[in-house]
Protein backbone atom coordinates (compact mmCIF):
# COMPACT_ATOMS: atom_id res chain seq x y z
CA UNK A 1 0.00 0.00 0.00
CA UNK A 2 1.06 3.37 -0.86
CA UNK A 3 2.42 6.13 1.78
CA UNK A 4 -0.92 8.30 1.16
CA UNK A 5 -3.39 5.33 0.80
CA UNK A 6 -2.51 4.35 4.38
CA UNK A 7 -2.68 7.74 5.86
CA UNK A 8 -5.76 8.35 4.37
CA UNK A 9 -7.16 4.99 5.82
CA UNK A 10 -7.64 3.60 2.11
CA UNK A 11 -6.76 0.38 0.99
CA UNK A 12 -8.17 -1.98 -1.95
CA UNK A 13 -11.11 -2.76 -0.07
CA UNK A 14 -12.12 0.88 0.54
CA UNK A 15 -12.20 3.61 2.83
CA UNK A 16 -12.30 3.72 6.27
CA UNK A 17 -15.93 5.51 6.03
CA UNK A 18 -16.69 2.60 4.22
CA UNK A 19 -15.64 0.17 6.61
CA UNK A 20 -17.70 2.21 9.13
CA UNK A 21 -20.85 2.53 7.15
CA UNK A 22 -20.77 -1.44 6.90
CA UNK A 23 -20.41 -1.97 10.72
CA UNK A 24 -23.36 0.37 10.76
CA UNK A 25 -25.06 -2.04 8.37
CA UNK A 26 -23.88 -5.21 10.35
CA UNK A 27 -25.04 -4.01 13.83
CA UNK A 28 -28.62 -2.95 12.43
CA UNK A 29 -28.58 -6.61 11.43
CA UNK A 30 -27.61 -8.25 14.51
CA UNK A 31 -24.45 -9.25 13.40
CA UNK A 32 -21.66 -8.07 16.26
CA UNK A 33 -19.21 -10.57 15.81
CA UNK A 34 -18.88 -9.46 11.97
CA UNK A 35 -19.06 -5.89 12.75
CA UNK A 36 -15.89 -6.42 15.48
CA UNK A 37 -14.22 -8.16 12.19
CA UNK A 38 -15.04 -5.57 10.12
CA UNK A 39 -13.81 -3.01 13.06
CA UNK A 40 -9.98 -4.88 12.91
CA UNK A 41 -9.62 -3.54 9.06
CA UNK A 42 -10.23 0.21 10.24
CA UNK A 43 -6.87 2.12 10.62
CA UNK A 44 -6.88 5.54 11.48
CA UNK A 45 -7.74 5.77 15.56
CA UNK A 46 -10.19 8.14 15.61
CA UNK A 47 -12.05 5.79 12.75
CA UNK A 48 -11.61 2.60 14.89
CA UNK A 49 -12.97 5.03 18.15
CA UNK A 50 -16.08 5.61 16.41
CA UNK A 51 -16.72 2.03 15.11
CA UNK A 52 -15.62 1.04 18.43
CA UNK A 53 -18.26 3.04 19.99
CA UNK A 54 -21.01 2.35 17.66
CA UNK A 55 -20.75 -1.69 18.63
CA UNK A 56 -20.58 -0.92 22.64
CA UNK A 57 -23.72 1.36 22.03
CA UNK A 58 -25.61 -1.33 20.07
CA UNK A 59 -24.89 -4.18 22.61
CA UNK A 60 -27.81 -3.06 24.64
CA UNK A 61 -30.12 -2.62 21.92
CA UNK A 62 -29.81 -5.99 20.92
CA UNK A 63 -30.99 -9.23 22.44
CA UNK A 64 -28.12 -10.89 23.54
CA UNK A 65 -27.27 -13.31 26.22
CA UNK A 66 -24.60 -12.16 28.74
CA UNK A 67 -22.01 -14.15 27.97
CA UNK A 68 -22.59 -12.98 24.46
CA UNK A 69 -21.82 -9.48 25.54
CA UNK A 70 -18.82 -10.32 27.89
CA UNK A 71 -17.51 -12.06 25.07
CA UNK A 72 -18.09 -9.13 22.32
CA UNK A 73 -16.35 -6.93 25.06
CA UNK A 74 -13.18 -8.85 25.25
CA UNK A 75 -13.07 -8.99 21.76
CA UNK A 76 -12.45 -5.41 21.66
CA UNK A 77 -10.46 -4.87 24.07
CA UNK A 78 -7.29 -5.68 21.67
CA UNK A 79 -8.48 -3.53 19.30
CA UNK A 80 -8.28 -0.70 21.33
CA UNK A 81 -5.25 -1.43 23.23
CA UNK A 82 -4.04 -1.59 19.93
CA UNK A 83 -4.65 2.65 19.43
CA UNK A 84 -1.91 4.89 19.44
CA UNK A 85 -4.01 7.47 21.14
CA UNK A 86 -3.78 7.19 24.79
CA UNK A 87 -7.17 9.85 25.33
CA UNK A 88 -9.19 7.33 22.59
CA UNK A 89 -7.73 3.87 24.70
CA UNK A 90 -9.00 5.80 28.00
CA UNK A 91 -12.51 6.73 26.52
CA UNK A 92 -13.15 3.22 25.27
CA UNK A 93 -11.91 1.54 28.36
CA UNK A 94 -14.11 3.46 30.73
CA UNK A 95 -16.82 2.28 28.07
CA UNK A 96 -16.24 -1.12 27.93
CA UNK A 97 -15.65 -1.12 31.38
CA UNK A 98 -19.35 0.38 31.84
CA UNK A 99 -20.58 -2.51 29.54
CA UNK A 100 -19.29 -5.03 31.77
CA UNK A 101 -20.87 -3.61 35.16
CA UNK A 102 -24.45 -3.57 33.18
CA UNK A 103 -23.88 -7.23 32.03
CA UNK A 104 -23.00 -8.18 35.16
CA UNK A 105 -19.87 -8.74 34.84
CA UNK A 106 -17.59 -7.14 37.67
CA UNK A 107 -14.23 -8.81 37.29
CA UNK A 108 -13.82 -7.48 34.03
CA UNK A 109 -15.20 -4.38 34.59
CA UNK A 110 -12.55 -3.54 37.13
CA UNK A 111 -10.31 -4.68 35.08
CA UNK A 112 -11.37 -2.35 32.41
CA UNK A 113 -11.76 0.77 34.91
CA UNK A 114 -8.47 0.45 36.05
CA UNK A 115 -6.93 0.54 33.08
CA UNK A 116 -8.94 3.52 31.82
CA UNK A 117 -8.16 5.48 34.78
CA UNK A 118 -4.56 4.98 34.42
CA UNK A 119 -4.78 5.84 30.77
CA UNK A 120 -6.75 8.72 31.57
CA UNK A 121 -4.50 9.77 34.64
CA UNK A 122 -1.61 9.96 31.87
CA UNK A 123 -3.89 11.80 29.06
CA UNK A 124 -5.05 14.34 31.47
CA UNK A 125 -6.93 14.97 33.90
CA UNK A 126 -10.34 16.63 31.65
CA UNK A 127 -10.41 12.38 30.32
CA UNK A 128 -10.40 11.58 34.00
CA UNK A 129 -12.96 13.69 35.23
CA UNK A 130 -14.90 12.76 31.99
CA UNK A 131 -15.14 9.36 33.48
CA UNK A 132 -15.83 9.69 36.62
CA UNK A 133 -18.74 11.76 35.55
CA UNK A 134 -20.23 9.30 33.47
CA UNK A 135 -19.84 6.76 36.23
CA UNK A 136 -21.68 9.00 38.44
CA UNK A 137 -24.24 8.99 35.87
CA UNK A 138 -24.57 5.44 35.84
CA UNK A 139 -24.82 5.01 39.48
CA UNK A 140 -20.97 3.18 39.77
CA UNK A 141 -20.03 6.13 42.24
CA UNK A 142 -18.00 3.52 44.52
CA UNK A 143 -15.81 2.66 41.44
CA UNK A 144 -14.68 6.16 41.38
CA UNK A 145 -12.76 6.06 44.59
CA UNK A 146 -9.60 5.64 43.42
CA UNK A 147 -10.34 8.23 40.65
CA UNK A 148 -11.55 10.83 42.50
CA UNK A 149 -8.35 11.36 44.47
CA UNK A 150 -6.54 11.81 41.16
CA UNK A 151 -7.84 14.72 40.40
CA UNK A 152 -6.13 17.95 41.86
CA UNK A 153 -7.30 20.74 39.97
CA UNK A 154 -10.29 22.47 42.20
CA UNK A 155 -12.62 23.86 39.97
CA UNK A 156 -12.99 20.32 38.53
CA UNK A 157 -13.53 18.52 41.91
CA UNK A 158 -16.09 21.61 42.14
CA UNK A 159 -17.45 20.46 39.12
CA UNK A 160 -17.25 16.48 39.97
CA UNK A 161 -18.99 17.75 43.68
CA UNK A 162 -21.83 19.15 41.87
CA UNK A 163 -22.30 15.98 39.70
CA UNK A 164 -22.62 13.98 43.07
CA UNK A 165 -25.02 16.71 44.56
CA UNK A 166 -27.47 15.92 41.43
CA UNK A 167 -26.98 12.16 42.11
CA UNK A 168 -27.30 12.14 45.79
CA UNK A 169 -30.53 14.16 45.55
CA UNK A 170 -31.87 11.88 43.34
CA UNK A 171 -31.40 8.84 45.01
CA UNK A 172 -32.99 10.06 47.94
CA UNK A 173 -29.55 10.45 50.04
CA UNK A 174 -30.79 14.28 51.19
CA UNK A 175 -27.82 14.50 53.61
CA UNK A 176 -25.32 13.48 51.22
CA UNK A 177 -26.32 15.74 48.86
CA UNK A 178 -25.89 18.47 51.61
CA UNK A 179 -22.57 17.85 52.16
CA UNK A 180 -21.42 17.54 48.40
CA UNK A 181 -22.98 21.49 48.07
CA UNK A 182 -21.55 22.84 51.32
CA UNK A 183 -17.96 21.22 49.95
CA UNK A 184 -18.00 23.16 46.45
CA UNK A 185 -15.93 26.04 47.03
CA UNK A 186 -16.35 27.69 43.05
CA UNK A 187 -19.55 30.55 43.10
CA UNK A 188 -20.62 28.98 39.32
CA UNK A 189 -20.73 25.02 40.16
CA UNK A 190 -22.60 25.63 43.00
CA UNK A 191 -25.08 28.08 41.27
CA UNK A 192 -25.34 25.09 38.73
CA UNK A 193 -25.92 22.58 40.98
CA UNK A 194 -28.71 24.51 42.65
CA UNK A 195 -30.33 25.26 39.44
CA UNK A 196 -30.60 21.68 38.67
CA UNK A 197 -31.83 20.95 41.86
CA UNK A 198 -34.90 23.50 41.10
CA UNK A 199 -35.48 22.42 37.62
CA UNK A 200 -36.26 18.37 39.75
CA UNK A 201 -38.11 20.21 42.22
CA UNK A 202 -40.55 23.25 39.83
CA UNK A 203 -42.81 20.39 38.53
CA UNK A 204 -43.25 19.12 41.95
CA UNK A 205 -42.63 21.43 44.76
CA UNK A 206 -43.08 25.20 43.17
CA UNK A 207 -41.65 26.36 47.18
CA UNK A 208 -38.88 24.22 47.51
CA UNK A 209 -37.53 25.00 43.51
CA UNK A 210 -37.57 28.66 44.67
CA UNK A 211 -35.74 28.16 47.41
CA UNK A 212 -33.18 26.17 45.67
CA UNK A 213 -33.44 29.14 42.81
CA UNK A 214 -32.99 31.95 45.08
CA UNK A 215 -29.47 30.15 46.17
CA UNK A 216 -28.36 29.45 43.13
CA UNK A 217 -28.86 33.45 42.38
CA UNK A 218 -27.07 33.92 45.64
CA UNK A 219 -24.09 32.25 44.34
CA UNK A 220 -24.24 33.35 40.73
CA UNK A 221 -24.03 36.37 41.82
CA UNK A 222 -20.30 36.01 43.25
CA UNK A 223 -19.16 34.85 39.81
CA UNK A 224 -16.41 36.92 38.83
CA UNK A 225 -16.52 36.23 35.20
CA UNK A 226 -19.17 38.63 34.05
CA UNK A 227 -19.78 36.63 31.11
CA UNK A 228 -20.77 33.61 32.78
CA UNK A 229 -22.32 35.62 35.55
CA UNK A 230 -24.95 37.54 33.64
CA UNK A 231 -25.78 34.12 31.26
CA UNK A 232 -26.50 32.03 34.24
CA UNK A 233 -28.10 34.51 36.07
CA UNK A 234 -30.50 35.23 32.82
CA UNK A 235 -31.10 31.34 33.28
CA UNK A 236 -31.84 31.05 36.44
CA UNK A 237 -34.44 34.58 36.59
CA UNK A 238 -36.04 32.67 33.48
CA UNK A 239 -36.62 29.72 35.75
CA UNK A 240 -37.95 32.20 38.77
CA UNK A 241 -39.98 34.02 36.24
CA UNK A 242 -41.63 30.65 35.51
CA UNK A 243 -42.29 29.67 38.97
CA UNK A 244 -43.46 32.96 40.15
CA UNK A 245 -45.45 34.48 36.99
CA UNK A 246 -43.25 37.47 37.19
CA UNK A 247 -40.94 38.37 34.67
CA UNK A 248 -37.39 39.95 35.37
CA UNK A 249 -36.17 42.75 32.88
CA UNK A 250 -32.46 41.95 31.91
CA UNK A 251 -32.04 45.89 33.16
CA UNK A 252 -32.77 44.91 36.39
CA UNK A 253 -30.64 41.54 36.11
CA UNK A 254 -27.79 44.01 35.52
CA UNK A 255 -28.34 46.35 38.01
CA UNK A 256 -28.49 43.52 40.91
CA UNK A 257 -25.13 42.34 39.55
CA UNK A 258 -22.23 44.63 39.34
CA UNK A 259 -19.18 43.67 38.53
CA UNK A 260 -17.19 42.11 41.17
CA UNK A 261 -14.47 44.41 42.78
CA UNK A 262 -11.33 41.89 42.21
CA UNK A 263 -11.74 41.58 38.95
CA UNK A 264 -8.86 39.22 39.02
CA UNK A 265 -9.90 35.64 37.11
CA UNK A 266 -12.64 37.79 35.38
CA UNK A 267 -11.77 36.36 32.09
CA UNK A 268 -11.58 32.41 33.49
CA UNK A 269 -13.72 29.97 31.46
CA UNK A 270 -16.36 27.63 33.53
CA UNK A 271 -17.25 23.86 31.83
CA UNK A 272 -20.40 22.57 32.41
Amino acid sequence: MKPLEKLLGLSDEGSDLDRLERIEDMLDAGEVEQAIKELEKVRKDENVYVGAEMIIRSLPKLELEQGEVVGYLKALIPIVNGLSSWRYRAILMADIAMAFYRAGDDFNGDLALKTAINLAYASGEDVLVEILRELIRNGLLEKGAYAFSLVRDRKRIDFLLSQLVEFFYLSGDYEKARKALNAIEDPFHKAVALYRLALHEAPKNRLKALAFLEGAIENAERIENRHARLELLIKLNDLKAELTGKGVSLVDILRSSPPPEDGSNADEEHED
